[in-house]
């Protein structure tokens, strides 16, 4: 045990010096190191040194970054954390804690190019010799250079913010002679448009920054359109000396992650129509799937375009020019209507109609929220901003609203109607009510007549309500497209026999509905804008849209794409068979989904649960 009086012995690496008392040694580079970066910030060469003076400020003495002095010509050739141990021991310069930056201790005194007034040579020409044919002259005041990593939004890189090709202003560069003699053999119209195709996409796919937001669209798009897609290899690929003794076509091929199935060619099960496939992508699949968001819809517009784009600039499929103008010029248009239908659902039906469905018992009676239990401890203000204060109608503005309503567009009838049902309105029943699809045809705006009956109204109700005046919605009927009919046996399907023009015409024979909506509800809205709705009807003929379900873009098509892109639904067929100890089955004689059967009705001969793919059976799982 140690003498309480007898020193303490503390260990080296606690006292500053290396562990185990060795001393580290020097790197044979550094002396050279010090040497070098000593001379960058001298007074002999950083009053000159332009490069330098606007990483340190001159004579504000900034810091400078060594990464960026490592990258001095004569500076490459040293490792960095070389290049901060041999610093640490300058007595000429000051490096921080972290070894990110490095500094002059005395700051810099004197004259430098900084400086408006300074003049290298121009006075003497023995102080520097130069060239006046590459002389420049410097620009003050100079600019400082930044001396840490430019910083990219959360989420992005350097990589992603580099130009993609689905830029609006991007345009395909020309071709050299031979690329567009490459390009007229791969793209021949000989060739089946299925291969043509699939070359292109494969190419498009090269020729452009697929970072994940484009490339979860594009992938999609193509499996709606039919396209097979597979996932990316995961072992081994191409190397750059198989590639160069490869075409631009042989390249396409091996790289190909999207195909395009033979079958696609059969022109009594597939259609290749680029303008009814961009229809439905986008005002129904699209939709359903990834919502309304105004930057994710030009996202999406945006990737379809330039595909178009790209076919019609190297003439891909010239037989189909006129469906890919059209298709391109559909993307203008939903990039303006995918966002305002989702603002005109989200502000339909407006208060009026509101005020009506809660006093006549429609889908809105008894929605208020204000009045319950749990939201009494919310401040009027916190109710107010509040999603909760927006839900349903009181009983005493829905009535004011709605009698305004009728007084300001009812007509001499609707009004003695609404006036003999005095305070409880309870003489005014429903007569009748449909879910129906409309179609917008026309938006009539408020009348000044209108307004002043409302400015009136606000004058009798003030600090009660603010009532808004209305215009009107003019509408007709429109049959929602679905898949209904894809779930019945053929049996049961619909009679197909008439043509969908004429079912519209006979669904419109009718006449047009007109619904009382506020202003600013019908600044939402756009002629040729669907909804799935429904309407009440009410004593007098009173009109009332109760209950907004869906609204659709002008352009909505359904496909029965919408069912093959979110899975290959197989065709359900019950087979009879039976087993005698071979495994042979016995078909119906009927032909599957496969066209498997002959014409005496026995199935091909195949071993007990193996089936062509596309058929199911009641025994057998897919």
């Amino acid at each position: 045990m140690a003498d309480v009086d007898s020193p303490a012995i503390i260990p080296p690496e606690l006292n500053g010096g290396p562990v185990g008392g060795l001393v580290e040694e020097e790197h044979p580079d550094a002396p050279a190191i010090r040497r070098q970066v000593e001379f960058y910030f001298s007074d002999e060469n950083l009053p000159t040194d332009l490069h330098l003076l606007k990483c340190c400020d001159g004579r504000k003495n900034e810091p400078v970054s060594i990464s960026r002095i490592c990258g001095f010509k004569k500076m490459r050739v040293f490792k960095k954390k070389v290049v901060i141990r041999a610093l640490r021991d300058s007595t000429f310069l000051n490096v921080s804690d972290d070894g990110k930056t490095v500094w002059r201790k005395v700051p810099l005194v004197g004259p430098c190019l900084l400086d408006e007034d300074y003049h290298v040579g121009v006075d003497s020409d023995d102080d520097i010799a130069y060239d006046p044919r590459t002389k420049r002259q410097i620009a003050h005041p100079v600019p400082r250079l930044p001396q840490q990593k430019k910083a990219y939004p959360e989420g992005t890189s350097k990589n992603m913010l580099k130009p993609t090709g689905f830029e609006d202003t991007h345009v395909e560069g020309p071709l050299t002679p031979q690329e567009a003699e490459e390009e007229m053999a791969m793209y021949d119209p000989d060739k089946p448009f299925a291969e043509r195709i699939e070359i292109a996409i494969q190419r498009f796919k090269q020729k452009r920054r697929m970072h994940e937001m484009y490339a979860k669209i594009f992938n999609k798009w193509m499996k709606f359109g039919g396209v097979e897609c597979e996932p990316q290899r995961m072992f081994g690929g191409l190397s750059q000396a198989e590639m160069k003794e490869m075409t631009g076509e042989e390249i396409a091929r091996a790289t190909a992650t999207h195909h395009v199935p033979w079958d696609r060619e059969e022109k009594n099960k597939w259609a290749v129509d680029f303008f009814g496939v961009a229809e439905a992508f986008l005002s129904s699949y699209y939709p359903a799937h990834y919502g309304h968001d105004p930057k994710q819809v030009k996202t999406a517009c945006q990737v379809l375009r330039s595909f178009y784009n790209y076919l019609l600039f190297h003439n891909v499929c010239d037989e189909h020019r006129d469906s890919l103008m059209a298709a391109r010029a559909l993307c203008d248009k939903a990039d303006f209507e995918l966002p305002q239908v989702y603002r005109a659902g989200t502000s339909l039906p407006g208060p009026f109609n509101v005020g009506a469905s809660t006093i006549f018992g429609g889908s809105h009676a008894g929605t208020y929220t204000g009045l319950s239990s749990w939201t009494q401890d919310m401040s009027q203000e916190d109710l107010e901003n509040s999603a909760i204060g927006t839900i349903g109608m009181r009983n005493e503005a829905a009535k004011v609203t709605f009698m305004t309503g009728v007084a300001a567009y009812g007509t001499d009838e609707q009004y003695d109607l609404l006036t003999q049902a005095g305070a409880t309105l309870q003489t005014l029943k429903i007569t009748a009510s449909e879910s129906t699809g409309l179609e917008v045809i026309a938006i009539n705006k408020s009348t000044e007549e209108i307004r002043e009956v409302y400015a009136q109204q606000n004058e009798a109700w003030k600090r009660k309500i603010n009532l808004q005046p209305l215009g009107k919605l003019v509408c007709k009927r429109w049959q929602i497209e679905d898949f209904k009919e894809y779930d019945l046996p053929p049996s049961k399907t619909p009679n197909k026999s008439k043509s969908k023009s004429q079912s519209q015409s006979e669904n419109n024979e009718t006449g047009e509905l007109e619904f009382w909506i506020e202003d600013d509800v019908l600044a939402e809205c756009f002629v040729g804008m669907k909804l799935e709705a429904t309407v009440l009807t009410l004593a007098g003929g009173i009109i009332v849209l109760d209950e907004v379900k869906e609204v659709f873009c002008s352009f909505y098509k359904w496909l029965p794409n919408d069912l093959w892109a979110e899975r290959k639904p197989p065709r359900f067929r019950l087979m009879k068979k039976w087993l005698d100890g071979t495994g042979e089955e016995e078909g119906d004689g009927k032909v599957g989904a496969n066209g498997n059967g002959n014409a005496n009705g026995k199935g091909k001969g195949k071993k007990n649960g193996e089936m062509d793919e596309g058929e199911m059976s009641d025994d057998f799982e897919e």
